[in-house]
């Protein structure tokens, strides 16, 4: 989900054809070193500006994050709008649902376990 090189314009069009909630993170183009968001909603795509605070700190409204990963996950459950509902999910997803859900695809790919206990 993140693509440091694409442009708004890019973003806009790719999101265009993906389901509402997908999005890139992606370099901003105004502001050398932050970041973008851009979502696919409804009838268009929404770009929201990745701030950063004094201790680094990722944040977009008030929640705060130590990194983007975390952010990105936080806004899987939170909508990432303050006008529209609007909740972040990741290509995989949609790829997901499309096969028929995680279970059948876990069921076709086997399931594999792999870093240290309790990672993800």
């Amino acid at each position: 989900w993140f693509d440091e090189k694409i442009s708004r314009h890019e973003a806009e069009n790719l999101l265009m054809s993906k389901g509402v909630g997908c999005f890139i993170v992606r370099a901003s183009q105004n502001s050398y070193g932050d970041f973008s968001i851009s979502v696919r909603h409804e009838d268009d795509v929404q770009h929201f500006k990745v701030m950063r605070d004094s201790k680094g700190s990722y944040y977009l409204w008030t929640e705060k994050f130590h990194s983007l990963n975390k952010l990105v996950d936080y806004y899987k459950t939170a909508s990432i709008s303050r006008q529209k509902q609007i909740f972040l999910r990741d290509n995989s997803q949609e790829e997901k649902e499309r096969q028929g859900g995680s279970l059948e695809q876990i069921g076709r790919e086997g399931f594999h376990m792999g870093g240290a206990a309790g990672e993800d």
